[in-house]
């Protein structure tokens, strides 16, 4: 059986649970990808607008190249916001990137209603419904 590569997205407000998530999953056979704990809490302040976006250019490609090498991505949806099922721009861009390179993308919880349900949805392979189905 081919190796089964899996990328964690989601708000970075959830690193640790995705990190959780990513343990369980590697103690499964999974490689598991998620994004660099170094984004979280990153001062974004202390930057120049310029500097800002040299940094986050160079998070967000590393994180699809993480994506580009899996069998499957899943978004960990956890609520944020005051919605159930938050997705932000990052999991949107991503779970569209995977959608356009014929990799599943799942869902970890329904997702929540938002401005950008209806495209989540059609990009949506299956939702888990807070259950890690793989």
């Amino acid at each position: 059986m081919p190796q089964q590569v899996l990328s964690i997205c989601g708000s970075m407000d959830f690193i640790d649970e995705m990190e959780t998530i990513a343990a369980e999953l590697t103690t499964a056979g999974w490689t598991v990808f998620t994004p660099q704990r170094a984004e979280a809490g990153f001062r974004w302040e202390d930057l120049s607008a310029a500097e800002r976006i040299q940094r986050k250019k160079a998070y967000i490609d590393a994180h699809l190249e993480n994506i580009r090498q899996s069998t499957a991505v899943l978004i960990a949806n956890y609520p944020k916001n005051g919605i159930d099922g938050y997705i932000g721009a990052n999991s949107l861009m991503e779970a569209a990137m995977a959608y356009t390179l014929g990799i599943p993308v799942y869902f970890l919880f329904p997702i929540g209603a938002q401005g950008c349900q209806l495209e989540a949805e059609s990009v949506a392979s299956e939702v888990w419904n807070g259950r890690l189905l793989l």
